[in-house]
């Protein structure tokens, strides 16, 4: 019994300094030409934040990429050029820490790394014709972005309630009390009032598909949703992209055909 709590005693604090990269798992280096234009952004702390825009001479809207944990931009290359074929500008960031951004990556930063993204582009486009679309971890960064910014729409895809639900998925017996990081989802999208749209899938072995239905009961109206039945957390734009971005490409139509 002593050493069960000698080792509790050890890990526990282990696992609070070392929270943020049990979070992120960022990929350095590695980012090759933009598809469309380089940008340098910076955030309102100072770290200087790498980012790709495509535009799109017919844009409709612009879709505000915030991508997954992990990688970098290099890994959503084929992604943004796709969105862009929906007839959208696309802006996509690395958070500090990932590809060419300095720093390194917690909540607060994600958080402000996605701010400095869209003022940039309130110098292209005005907030109504801004989506913002947040993968994974970036539903977290997207969220809070909708909550306290204004914008067209959101798109939440494969996101979980909030960071301190995954802890015990994740760390069954860590205290999820204990986690700093909140990305508290559930309680933003109940108070977003843009069109939002929800995409998960059944087979998520990552984030429980049991939490996209807890985020779309939560959000409040006017809300749609995809569940896919086949796809894993990182393939639906591999496994079925045909279904996917013709999803997208509806919700999109709100702006326009």
């Amino acid at each position: 019994m002593v050493t069960v709590v000698a080792v509790f005693a050890i890990a526990i604090p282990l696992f609070m300094i070392f929270e943020d990269k049990l979070i992120y798992f960022p990929t350095k280096g590695g980012v090759g030409p933009s598809p469309g234009e380089e940008v340098w952004l910076t955030a309102s702390d100072g770290v200087k934040i790498h980012g790709w825009y495509l535009p799109h001479p017919q844009a409709r809207a612009t879709i505000l990429h915030l991508h997954g944990n992990a990688g970098n931009l290099e890994d959503r290359r084929d992604l943004v050029r796709n969105l862009r074929d929906l007839r959208v500008n696309v802006m996509a960031i690395d958070y500090r820490g990932y590809g060419k951004s300095e720093g390194s990556p917690d909540e607060k930063g994600l958080n402000k790394d996605s701010r400095a993204a869209y003022d940039w582009l309130l110098t292209k486009t005005t907030a109504d014709k801004i989506v913002v679309h947040g993968e994974s971890v970036g539903g977290g960064p997207a969220c809070e972005l909708a909550a306290t910014a204004p914008c067209g729409g959101l798109i939440v895809q494969s996101a979980f309630t909030c960071a301190r639900d995954m802890a015990p998925r994740v760390l069954p017996w860590f205290p999820k009390w204990l986690v700093r990081t909140k990305f508290d989802n559930r309680e933003k999208v109940a108070r977003i009032t843009v069109p939002k749209l929800f995409i998960h899938s059944r087979k998520d072995e990552i984030i429980p598909f049991d939490m996209a239905e807890s985020l779309f009961a939560a959000a409040v109206e006017p809300k749609e949703c995809e569940w896919f039945s086949t796809a894993g957390h990182n393939d639906l734009t591999i496994s079925q992209p045909k279904k996917y971005y013709s999803r997208l490409e509806k919700f999109l139509e709100r702006f326009g055909k």
